[in-house]
C-alpha cells in the first residue's frame, strides 16, 4: 500500500501598501497550490512575479475580483519553493489567498 498524503491548508490576507516595491505574498514548494484573489472592490489590478526583482508590465496581471491557481507537481521537490510576489496599481490595495499544503509521500522525484 502506499504511503498516506495529507494535506492542511491556510488562508490569509496581504496588505500590499506600495505601488514601487512589491509585496511577498507567500511562498510555494513542490506538491502545493494556492490561489490567489484580488479584492473585488480593489481599484486596477496586481501584477504577480516570481521575483522581488520586478520589470513594471511582464508581470501576471490579476484584476478585481478575478483569481488564479498556481500548482507546482510533487516531482518539483519539497526543498524547492517559488516566491511569489505581488505589486498593486493602486497603494493599500489587498490581494487574499487560499494554500493547501502539509505532508506528501515520498517518491523517487522527490527525495
Amino acid at each position: 500500500m502506499g504511503k498516506e498524503t495529507r494535506k492542511h491548508w491556510v488562508t490569509d490576507r496581504v496588505d500590499c501598501p506600495s505601488t514601487t516595491v512589491p509585496t511577498l505574498v507567500a511562498t510555494l514548494n513542490g506538491g502545493e497550490s494556492i490561489t490567489l484573489k484580488s479584492k473585488e472592490d480593489s481599484q486596477g489590478s496586481h501584477q504577480i512575479f516570481s521575483s522581488r526583482n520586478i520589470t513594471t508590465g511582464r508581470g501576471y496581471y490579476l484584476d478585481g475580483g478575478e483569481t488564479i491557481t498556481l500548482v507546482l507537481p510533487i516531482t518539483f521537490g519539497r526543498e524547492n519553493y517559488i516566491e511569489i510576489w505581488a505589486l498593486p496599481e493602486n497603494a493599500g490595495a489587498d490581494i487574499t489567498f487560499f494554500k493547501l499544503f502539509g505532508a506528501f509521500p515520498e517518491t523517487e522525484a522527490s527525495t
